[in-house]
């Protein structure tokens, strides 16, 4: 009788594929403290064992899947749990499954930060474009090259101040543009991905190899669904802002959809005209006399975008599938809102004098393509991925960034590697070979490289409680050589509901295509020192870095707390060479050879900081806060790179410029019914990006469903932090430079703006 009152709970699981399908035959093991119960799934993906109250640890293996542990978890009455395996060519980078316990979710081991933001959450906030879900990751930073405005392109970069030593993918496929080395992700519309990961630093079994230092963001596009979905929203808001999308995913027999189709149109917050000082502003000469050149001109801030993604799979066998991804985005954006300013930060009205390049206007085209197969080979899999991608910069006017350049950046990519999957070890080898090309109006010849990339990695658990992940990576560049890196991460389970991990590795930043490139001195501007600014150095080599990880995490049945430090030393890092002595002498004018600025290999930088995440879920409520710690300054510098007579912003042993130390975010939601409510807060400090005093955004939502329709109403930036329409020139909060305080410009972004979106879902 005892017996049977300890059997008394049925745990059911149902295992299916991330694409929808149920995976039968999957092993399920349940560690029930000195006993192992043993189930198999049937041809549905279920399987159901009969387990005592307590706590439990629950293993599941697949053929052609990664293999996920999760637990201990308590048990204290019948429970179902959903667990979601990742076939082997997964495009996450560190994911290995996502678990649902009773609607719950459970984490998974992780050696290095890896945070994953869901369409569902920042739905839930009336988000429209992913880039508002990635201010919540501590890690995150942005670049403002052409200021904050909505219509400005906005890179990513990850615990430093480099942008280009961030990858940035769609599914696995690198999407960087050559000319700058990020990607301008402002007008991603969310309507298009199911979530977005944020992989921090150097992960010891990193799919797309070394390349990377600060980390990766990895967006999820939209899969086929095991039951089919359709869902269709129209949204209007401020600023002329409206949106309409549709997508549908879902199944027949072997074969699976998914598509979505975007239009985001903006009339935008600046819409009027002013008097452009075409030859400058000098306030000492007569009033009338002021404005040099004075041109009527028309400011703006419209956006026209419209994205279409096509997701199809084929599946003959649960271990084999051939499937074709299409993503294409087009945007056509009025800079000149942004890229000009009013001389006076109090006249900035209709007919206030400005500076700045005028008419400004961008075109983004950007278009990606992915065919990937995987099938049985031996007792692993074979996976293959072919992809191209294509980003192209159409730029009217003056500009005042290196991303007001017109270009086309075209990448073809062919990799294979064989893994396989055990109940405690993972091995897998392979590589890829990619071949990259940079053209445009402002280079004589179409610039390209090829890039050799080989790994092996795996993963191995000697113990129940020690879990070991390492990988070796050769990389061949056909511009500058080689680099062979190496990553290992050990983790380990102090008790049911903690575990400690640590990893060390190395990676590499390779240098761009147009930082090696001689230019003609005719294609150079001069500055007012006489020296010819951005000019390649066919002598540039990689930067390289070494990192080292430590963090730990606690999860209990509605608690979760991840805490994490890390310190990457970088090694000749690149940046840019200024003749000063020449420059200060006055010699630049007439000097021959002449006097050139371009990016050199010198001195070093270190990154280091702290992440903690507490996540708390009591009943309807459901609340995350997480709080970063990014420390980033330079050593050893010369002052040829970083001086005040070229306006230089690198001091030794200071933090980079717009890096702020501290940066934090909390969100709460709440769900009852057929309501549904949330609000979400982020908190930048002092040497933000926008120049601006810390500051604290506020964005919140509530809704109401009502069968399958739900409207909501959403509120962005309620506590209009840094708003303004324009730039201020000289505005910002100074930065300490070498010989003194270096002006910045303060930087705007909208104040509160709201939006109106109702969505039916079938």
């Amino acid at each position: 009788m005892s017996v049977l009152l300890a059997l008394c709970c049925s745990l059911h699981a149902y295992v299916h594929a991330t694409s929808g399908g149920p995976v039968s035959g999957a092993s399920v093991t349940v560690l029930e403290g000195q006993r192992t119960l043993h189930g198999a799934t049937d041809a549905h993906g279920d399987v159901a064992v009969l387990v005592a109250p307590g706590r439990v640890t629950v293993v599941v293996v697949a053929q052609g899947y990664r293999s996920v542990e999760v637990g201990p978890f308590a048990v204290n009455g019948d429970q179902s749990m959903d667990v979601a395996l990742v076939p082997a060519d997964t495009a996450a980078l560190r994911t290995i499954a996502t678990v649902r316990v009773n609607g719950a979710m459970l984490s998974v081991h992780a050696f290095v930060p890896s945070v994953v933001v869901t369409r569902s959450q920042m739905e839930a906030l009336g988000f429209d474009h992913v880039l508002q879900g990635l201010a919540s990751v501590p890690s995150v930073t942005f670049a403002r090259p052409d200021g904050g405005a909505s219509t400005a392109p906005v890179p990513v970069a990850l615990r430093g101040p480099d942008p280009s030593e961030t990858l940035v993918m769609l599914d696995g496929q690198v999407l960087n543009d050559g000319n700058t080395g990020d990607l301008d992700v402002s007008q991603l519309p969310l309507s298009m991905f199911s979530g977005v990961e944020v992989s921090e630093g150097l992960g010891p079994i990193d799919l797309q190899g070394s390349n990377t230092i600060g980390g990766a963001v990895n967006l999820f596009s939209l899969h086929p669904t095991l039951r089919p979905h359709a869902a269709e929203s129209i949204a209007v808001g401020s600023f002329g802002r409206s949106e309409a999308w549709v997508n549908a995913t879902g199944m027949h027999g072997a074969f699976g959809y998914a598509f979505a189709l975007d239009d985001t149109q903006q009339h935008g917050y600046v819409d009027q005209n002013v008097m452009l000082c075409t030859g400058g502003f000098d306030p000492a000469l007569p009033p009338a006399s002021r404005c040099s050149g004075p041109q009527p001109t028309h400011l703006g801030s419209t956006i026209s975008a419209r994205t279409a993604l096509l997701n199809v799979t084929y599946a003959p066998s649960q271990r084999s599938d051939v499937g074709l991804r299409i993503f294409t985005l087009g945007n056509a954006r009025d800079m000149s809102g942004t890229e000009n300013a009013p001389v006076f930060a109090s006249q900035e009205g209709p007919g206030a004098y400005f500076t700045g390049p005028g008419a400004s206007n961008l075109t983004q085209d950007l278009r990606a393509y992915d065919l990937h197969a995987r099938a049985p080979l031996g007792a692993g899999t074979l996976v293959a991925d072919a992809s191209l991608d294509d980003d192209g910069i159409t730029f009217t006017g003056s500009g005042v960034s290196p991303y007001d350049v017109s270009h086309t950046d075209r990448r073809q990519n062919l990799s294979l590697w064989w893994e396989r999957d055990g109940d405690d070890y993972l091995i897998a080898f392979g590589g890829y070979v990619r071949h990259e090309s940079l053209g445009g109006d402002f280079i004589g010849t179409m610039l390209a490289q090829e890039i050799h990339n080989y790994f092996v990695r795996g993963k191995y658990s000697p113990t129940e409680r020690i879990h070991l992940e390492g990988g070796a990576y050769f990389a061949q560049y056909s511009t500058f050589g080689s680099s062979l890196d190496g990553r290992f991460g050990v983790a380990y389970d102090l008790d049911g509901t903690s575990a400690l991990h640590a990893s060390v590795g190395t990676g590499f930043r390779a240098p761009l295509l147009i930082e090696r490139y001689v230019f003609p001195l005719a294609a150079l501007a001069r500055d007012v020192n006489g020296v010819y600014v951005g000019q390649g150095n066919p002598a540039e080599q990689p930067e390289h870095a070494t990192e080292y990880e430590l963090g730990y995490s606690k999860h209990l049945a509605n608690t979760q707390i991840d805490a994490s430090l890390y310190r990457t030393n970088l090694r000749n890092p690149i940046e840019t060479f200024y003749p000063l002595a020449q420059a200060t002498a006055g010699a630049c004018a007439s000097a021959t050879p002449p006097c050139e600025a371009y990016p050199i290999n010198v001195g070093n930088a270190v990154y280091e900081g702290a992440e903690l995440r507490l996540g708390q879920r009591i009943g309807e409520f459901s609340a995350h806060v997480a709080y970063g710690i990014n420390v980033a300054y330079p050593r050893n510098l010369p002052s040829t790179v970083s001086n005040p007579t070229s306006g230089g912003d690198l001091v030794n042993n200071e933090q980079f410029l717009n890096i702020p130390p501290q940066q934090a975010s909390f969100d709460v939601a709440w769900l009852h019914g057929p309501w549904h409510a949330a609000m979400n807060g982020v908190y930048r400090g002092r040497n933000n990006e926008l120049n601006a005093g810390p500051f604290l955004i506020v964005n919140a939502s509530v809704g109401h469903a009502v069968g399958s329709l739900d409207l909501t109403v959403a509120a962005t930036n309620l506590t209009d932090a840094a708003a303004g329409k324009f730039t201020v020139l000289g505005g910002g909060v100074p930065y300490a430079g070498v010989s003194g305080p270096i002006p910045t410009n303060l930087y705007a972004i909208e104040p509160a703006g709201f939006r109106l979106v109702l969505t039916a879902r079938q």
